[in-house]
């Protein structure tokens, strides 16, 4: 359920940093279930809608998805301070844990192949989690549509169909990809409004 924004009071740079520093020390690969318990569900800060928009413009942006997260979030609820802590948060503490535990890694693998395995099974969970997301953000958008006609609830899943078919199918690289796929949505959107509103 969509989370009530005006319960919450307006958070602190502080309360930014510890909160990113959560999802921060939280997040295996992609930070993206972590930024929405903590945004969504436990602070308040955002609707599930809210996040979901959060998220794809993040990725549509240069950089990490989730240091892009907390700049846009951290300005828009605390101003340029909000957003320095947000990312001091999310980036500092786990860096250094990212940083010992790499050197801790590579130590061990040196020492015996079997530990190399593990950097394998690690990269299975990630994939596992960011499809497990894909697909709550493809029910999100299915559920939570402003336009609830069926026709252009799935363009809009087409076009995160067509994403995956040019980068993995065609292999395209990624920045054109985005581009054509921008490209593609604000074409869908500009005809879903000269349509007119569902009846």
């Amino acid at each position: 359920n969509a989370a009530n924004v005006t319960d919450p009071p307006k958070p602190t740079p502080a309360d930014l940093a510890f909160s990113f520093m959560n999802v921060g020390l939280t997040s295996v690969g992609s930070a993206a279930n972590s930024l929405r318990h903590v945004l969504v569900r436990k602070r308040r800060w955002v609707t599930e809608m809210e996040f979901a928009e959060l998220q794809g413009l993040a990725q549509a942006l240069p950089g990490a998805v989730g240091a892009n997260c907390a700049v846009m979030l951290g300005d828009r609820l605390a101003g340029p301070l909000g957003a320095l802590a947000a990312v001091a948060g999310l980036v500092g503490p786990s860096l250094l844990v990212a940083v010992t535990l790499a050197g801790v890694a590579t130590r061990l693998a040196a020492a015996s192949p079997r530990f190399a395995a593990a950097e394998t099974a690690a990269t299975a969970a990630v994939a596992g989690m960011m499809l497990a997301n894909g697909l709550r953000l493809i029910g999100l958008l299915w559920r939570e549509s402003p336009d609830k006609r069926a026709a252009w609830r799935g363009a809009r899943l087409a076009v995160s169909g067509l994403g995956v078919l040019l980068v993995t199918g065609f292999h395209v690289p990624m920045q054109v990809a985005l581009i054509v796929l921008v490209a593609v949505s604000y074409a869908v959107e500009l005809r879903r409004r000269a349509t007119g509103p569902a009846d």
